[in-house]
């Protein structure tokens, strides 16, 4: 929650302020924030410390974005947001294991300090590395003098904007799979579509992961070179509206299922270039507050679906163990995917054929 409600004032704070220092003291507040949670045995320190790590991770994405527009000619803004959207990915996949086996072998505490440390050295090389284009903030002074107030003034009018609300909720949609299927309901869905073990479930779960961080490096080389945003959102939509439709309805043998959960991961690639979109909508110099307001939109909505399927499948579910439903409980369940895809379809045709970046 800290970190939704956090994004806008983050966007506008790196927008505003030298990207070490609030870069740096972001980091730190997740470092220390880490250590709260892993060393106390309080309720109170350790709430405290999942607090400060929210804050602090909600400069991350946004930072990285301002960082890119600084640095990379603009044309490669969707490029980075589909490189950083990899490693997120990816590292969520290698962390999540790497994390589970230190809990094996030293328990949580111990398993979490490991990541203290790691957030130490993160800290050192943000301190070293990270630094501002003098040319970018001397361009763009004049938003650098303006008031904290009117900064949030101005950028609350990009709420105003009816594209910034459909690109936005488009890329939300598209990412919903991921979220619903990748982080939450995936392994149990899959555990009961293909009769298999959980363990095994896990492991082909994985495959949407892996599909979405092709997805993102393929989409985002595309969009460096094609100015063409509209159709690579729609075919997004009508690919993963499919996808799904198969997925969760269709009977299917286990390789066919794979290779089409891997495919679902990968159309979700032009996710990344409703970041552009927003930015477009903004004047420049202000890409780390458009990247905030397209997260924190994007964030809003799988803490609003989440939970809602949660309560679909045990007010109307039928459970087959403690942890999984059966099929059709999943099938009506999971329909809540495919309806926002579906919908989604007409309202990216109001967005331009084309986005000059």
């Amino acid at each position: 929650i800290s970190y939704i409600l956090m994004q806008i004032p983050a966007g506008v704070i790196i927008d505003k302020y030298n990207r070490k220092y609030v870069i740096g003291i972001a980091t730190g507040l997740c470092v220390f924030g880490n250590y709260l949670f892993s060393a106390t045995n309080y309720h109170e320190v350790a709430f405290t410390g999942r607090i400060l790590m929210g804050i602090g991770s909600a400069f991350g994405f946004v930072g990285a974005a301002k960082m890119a527009a600084m640095w990379l000619p603009q044309r490669f803004f969707s490029t980075f947001i589909g490189c950083t959207s990899i490693v997120g990915l990816l590292g969520g996949l290698i962390t999540d294991t790497f994390l589970s086996s230190l809990v094996k072998n030293l328990g949580w505490k111990q398993g979490n300090d490991i990541f203290t440390y790691l957030g130490v050295i993160l800290l050192i090389l943000v301190i070293v590395f990270i630094r501002d284009n003098q040319k970018h903030v001397e361009k763009y002074n004049h938003f650098n003098s303006s008031s904290f107030k009117e900064v949030i003034i101005k950028l609350l009018d990009i709420f105003k904007k009816p594209k910034f609300w459909i690109a936005s909720i488009i890329g939300a949609t598209i990412f919903i799979p991921i979220n619903v299927l990748g982080s939450l309901w995936g392994v149990s869905f899959i555990e009961t579509k293909l009769n298999i073990s959980e363990a095994s479930a896990a492991h082909l779960n994985s495959f949407l992961f892996i599909g979405a961080a092709v997805g993102y490096g393929i989409f985002g080389i595309i969009s460096a070179y094609s100015n063409r945003f509209r159709l690579m959102l729609m075919s997004s939509l009508i690919s993963m509206s499919i996808l799904v439709s198969l997925l969760v309805y269709v009977p299917l043998e286990k390789n066919v299922f794979i290779l089409l959960y891997f495919l679902l991961g990968t159309m979700a690639g032009p996710q990344a270039v409703t970041f552009t979109i927003a930015k477009v909508l903004f004047p420049p110099g202000r890409s780390a507050s458009t990247t905030a307001g397209v997260n924190m939109v994007n964030n809003l909505i799988p803490v609003i679906l989440l939970p809602g399927i949660g309560y679909i499948l045990s007010s109307y579910g039928t459970m087959l163990n403690s942890n999984t439903y059966t099929i059709a409980s999943y099938q009506t369940a999971l329909v809540t995917i495919l309806i926002p895809l579906i919908v989604c379809i007409p309202i990216a045709m109001l967005l331009p054929k084309r986005i000059e970046v």
